[in-house]
């Protein structure tokens, strides 16, 4: 399976934020969406980053209440790993592993068409090429 049908089945629209938008903004959005990340792109769409739970939590401990005015371009991971709509997911998980992310932008030129979860990938009835099993495992080691 790759992960263009993965998009396709997934209910939600995408969750994107500009990068001038501010951190506050950013997790009323992530609550509102009940979203573990955003992307974050240039005002004319282009994808420069993702904001995640994570990203929040290690800036709380490095900006206390300052944090939420900053601006999401300021903490977003803009080099985080991404996939395209023609990755497996096999691949996708074994990346998710490498990389210890929960979430996976999935970029065409580009261009943002979603995010694929962890929890996306676990729910799959297919067996991921055989690392479902594996990406358990890594976890609980």
């Amino acid at each position: 399976m790759r992960l263009s049908e993965v998009l396709s089945a997934k209910a939600g629209a995408l969750v994107r934020l500009p990068i001038t938008a501010t951190v506050s903004q950013a997790a009323e959005v992530m609550k509102q969406e009940a979203v573990g990340a955003v992307v974050i792109e240039e005002t004319w769409g282009r994808y420069r980053g993702m904001l995640s739970e994570r990203n929040l939590a290690v800036a709380i401990a490095q900006h206390g209440r300052d944090l939420f005015r900053r601006r999401a371009g300021e903490l977003m991971w803009a080099n985080a790993p991404t996939a395209t709509p023609d990755t497996t997911t096999a691949d996708a998980m074994r990346l998710m592993r490498e990389k210890r992310v929960r979430h996976l932008p999935v970029l065409d030129h580009g261009k943002a068409l979603g995010v694929v979860s962890l929890g996306d990938l676990l729910q799959l009835d297919e067996p991921c090429g055989g690392t479902q099993h594996l990406f358990r495992a890594g976890l609980a080691a």
